[in-house]
């Protein structure tokens, strides 16, 4: 049963047997994302036309620079997308009292950084009221 399981999930491309190439991962990047070729174009001081060669395999690498910029508009990580690599997606902080809270965590102990994520998983997710 669990072969059949198994099959039918590679054949439905769930499970990759090889790494994706740069090609793949910036398509997956922009199209995943939202963001627009254009957008992607002028934030990297590139023509579309530049994006779609980076999308079709025709680019076998981008610039350091470009790599940046594709990661920060689409909010993929860039050492994900140059060698697929860490995390996927990195999340940056939107403001500076989110970026103060993420300062404070990395200075605390395991268990009290444990204590935090409680409370705040308590208040993104208030109990269900009852009767």
């Amino acid at each position: 049963m669990l072969d059949l399981i198994e099959s039918r999930a590679l054949v439905q491309g769930r499970f990759r047997l090889e790494p994706m190439t740069l090609s793949e991962r910036i398509t997956e990047a922009i199209e995943t994302s939202g963001v627009t070729v254009a957008a992607v174009a002028e934030r990297c001081g590139v023509t579309p036309q530049a994006v779609y060669q980076w999308m079709n395999g025709d680019t076998k690498q981008l610039s350091g620079e470009n790599l940046v910029e594709l990661a920060e508009i689409t909010g993929f990580d860039a050492r994900w997308l140059a060698r697929e690599a860490g995390p996927k997606k990195r999340i940056y902080p939107k403001t500076t009292q989110q970026a103060h809270v993420l300062e404070l965590m990395q200075k605390l102990p395991e268990a009290q950084e444990n204590l935090i994520v409680k409370i705040a998983d308590s208040v993104a997710e208030p109990p269900a009221k009852t009767g």
